[in-house]
């Protein structure tokens, strides 16, 4: 005897949870280790105003040391939503294309699958753009302490370091832009546009690290 349409549905749904759990368990591990890390550049950015230079000095090296380990531990991150998504938009393609040809009996288990994967496809999505979001205010807080860092040098010093800063400001706020575009996308402009907000994400990290070595040798 075959299936009922219910056990069909049922069994649909189950397969797709559980891939689903997969996912938001690694998720979840990911983003406990971000948070903890996160937890500790704060504290030490707080410090940093009440420090003696010496201290300073080996609390800068701290932090240094942290943001290196947030940024792989954020990419990582993105790489599993990525990941996700991607298998989430080749399932979603399969039960269309199934649903035109399903029978009346197997129709109701297709569109029940169908209807979780495009919800958790729109979910995974603010994951990612959540993720994208969470690492422009990490970069931003960045570019407000190399900012503090180049106002206590010398005058002879501080038009070009000035002029560093003003140039990381405008690469985050394009990089704001990119962000806002790809939040209000459809999904076929979502696949083309994330890409670019994390090139370009990766581009403001990258500036703000340089101006940070090009501040601390500066006299």
């Amino acid at each position: 005897m075959g299936s009922t349409p219910q056990q069909l549905k049922d069994k649909a749904i189950t397969d797709f949870e559980a891939g689903k759990k997969a996912f938001h368990d690694a998720k979840a591990k990911a983003q406990t280790h971000i948070d903890a890390i996160t937890a500790e550049i704060g504290k030490l950015r707080a410090d940093l105003k009440t420090q003696t230079a010496d201290a300073k000095s080996k609390a800068s090296a701290r932090i240094d040391e942290l943001t290196k380990d947030l940024d792989a531990a954020r990419k990582e991150k993105q790489d599993q939503i990525e990941a996700r998504l991607k298998a989430l938009h080749t399932e979603m393609a399969s039960t269309e294309a199934e649903l035109k040809h399903a029978t009346a009996e197997r129709k109701v288990a297709v569109e029940a699958k169908a209807k979780a994967v495009r919800e958790q496809y729109e979910s995974t999505r603010k994951a990612l753009s959540a993720s994208l979001e969470a690492d422009l205010t990490e970069l931003k807080a960045r570019i407000n302490a190399a900012s503090d860092a180049a106002a206590g040098k010398k005058e002879a010093a501080k038009s070009s370091l000035q002029s560093k800063i003003a140039d990381l400001h405008t690469r985050h706020e394009a990089a704001q832009k990119k962000l806002h575009a790809l939040k209000e996308a459809n999904t076929t402009a979502f696949d083309e546009l994330h890409r670019g907000v994390r090139t370009a994400v990766a581009e403001v990290r990258s500036a703000v690290h340089h101006a940070h070595k090009d501040i601390s040798a500066a006299s």
